[in-house]
């Protein structure tokens, strides 16, 4: 037996077979042996495991529902599957020709998995690909799964878990399928903490495939590879270096050897590979060597930047300039490319990092939340005058205090391009009330202002989250202008 249940209008229920038809505003589908399946982190804070499901569905009737459908649906989830019967597999070549996106896990036997490399040669067929826990999968049904994806004329997205496996033909076999996909753009590699590293060579051989990849134009790295020897980080900087085609790039650096550092892939995504977008990332409890700001300066301050957007969580800039650079220097350089940056969870002020960025005549979205800023003045050449470029402003959970925002709601009216701003979290708005006559009156004279966010709402430094509701306040465009 197998509990269906789908996604609609971000609310997520059972789902009744009513005249055994589909309604038409399913999206996403979820399909299981096991009805404690429904977990949080599976349907993304689903309120389906809080009451009983009163619709259980076999195979058959399932099939008939999905063949009947007339359009196809966004993603379906398969897993938990222990027994294979024919009623089955024809039910999983339904859900293989009528979603746009599959994830699973345990599909059952190996018949099952033959199954899915025989959907995956038909034309406008899946699109999306996500297979969790592949170190559990046998090495047969592992190679039935990349052959499949090697066969395929339409995937364009591949997210894979569990390459932690010792068994090399696993990976040669996706290897294999990278190098004859010439239509795959994304690819993820991810894993928890939890599981065991990814074996040096595997990483090795994966980094060496990525190199010679011409249509990856994706690439995000959340997983932990052996690296006793600095092996990986060296080879994945190699990679950047040579890689034609990677437009988007994220890696969590704490998963890369010592000897690599954040400058390094920092430097070769934004200079060699030519990245439009690109994210790093690490965990709390980890350390990295800040980013040094004439490193900054030397690999953001070009004309042939073309580097689009840039999000740095728990990464550390330099808070200064150092004799490097001077600030006649510092004056006169600038940006065209960089249109949003994102800063989260940093120890700094970062005020001369602010600086930076703020002589970046592109910007129109700044995200700072989590951090310790308390002067804002630094943002002005991005918010005032005619060469503002600031759409979207984002300062929850830092140290800004009453005096701090009562001189920038002053200027507020002033901020004719600022559509979007978040102050939540700040010590002003716990401190009193006083700055809020300042601030309407600045909302009022400011009419292009669409959005605000200014209720309580504080995020430990750690990690550990104590969030109170966030306020996203649209303002009335009808303010006298």
């Amino acid at each position: 037996m197998i509990v269906y249940a789908y996604f609609s209008d971000h609310e997520y229920n059972p789902l009744k077979a009513i005249d055994g038809t589909l309604p038409n505003n399913v999206s996403n589908v979820l399909v299981s042996s096991d009805r404690n399946e429904y977990s949080v982190s599976a349907w993304n804070q689903s309120p389906l495991n809080q009451g009983p499901l009163n619709e259980v569905f076999d195979c058959t009737t399932l099939t008939k529902m999905i063949n009947q459908s007339s359009t196809k649906i966004e993603t379906i989830t398969v897993c938990k599957f222990e027994e294979v019967s024919s009623a089955y597999l024809k039910m999983l070549m339904s859900i293989f020709n009528k979603a746009n996106g599959l994830t699973f896990g345990k599909l059952g036997g190996d018949e099952a998995y033959a199954c899915f490399q025989s959907s995956m040669v038909q034309q406008n067929g899946l699109r999306e690909l996500e297979v969790y826990s592949l170190e559990r999968r046998s090495t047969l049904q592992a190679q039935l799964i990349f052959e499949g994806v090697a066969l395929s004329t339409s995937l364009e997205k591949l997210k894979v878990s569990g390459l932690c496996t010792e068994e090399v033909e696993v990976v040669t076999a996706l290897l294999n399928a990278l190098e004859r996909n010439h239509r795959l753009k994304h690819l993820e590699v991810f894993d928890c903490e939890s599981m065991p590293d990814v074996p040096t060579h595997h990483a090795l051989l994966l980094f060496e495939q990525i190199a010679l990849s011409t249509s990856l134009e994706k690439l995000r790295l959340e997983t932990f590879f052996e690296d006793d020897d600095d092996q990986v980080g060296t080879a994945l900087v190699n990679a950047l270096e040579r890689n034609d085609s990677l437009k988007y790039l994220y890696v969590g650096v704490d998963s890369l050897g010592r000897g690599t550092t954040i400058q390094d892939i920092f430097k070769t995504a934004v200079l060699d590979t030519k990245a439009q977008e690109l994210a790093l990332g690490q965990d709390f409890d980890q350390e990295v060597a800040p980013i040094a700001f004439d490193v900054w300066i030397d690999t953001l301050c070009r004309d042939d930047c073309s580097l689009e957007s840039l999000k740095l969580l728990e990464i550390q800039p330099s808070a200064r300039a150092d004799s490097v650079v001077s600030d006649k220097e510092f004056s006169t350089m600038k940006n065209t490319s960089v249109k949003e940056v994102e800063l989260r969870y940093t120890t700094l002020d970062c005020s001369r990092f602010m600086e930076t960025f703020c002589r970046f005549k592109s910007i129109e979205v700044l995200n700072l939340a989590n951090n310790c800023i308390s002067v804002l003045s630094p943002l002005d050449p991005l918010l005032i005058g005619g060469s503002a470029t600031l759409r979207s402003l984002n300062l929850t959970n830092n140290d800004i205090s009453e005096e701090n925002a009562i001189e920038f709601f002053q200027k507020l009216p002033q901020m004719k391009r600022l559509r979007h701003l978040a102050l939540a979290g700040n010590p002003f708005v716990e401190e009193s009330e006083s700055w809020m006559d300042v601030f309407s009156d600045a909302v009022w004279k400011n009419k292009s202002l669409e959005c605000t966010s200014w209720c309580h709402v504080r995020q430990e430094r750690q990690g550990v989250s104590a969030i109170a509701a966030i306020a996203n306040v649209p303002l009335s465009l009808n303010r006298g202008g």
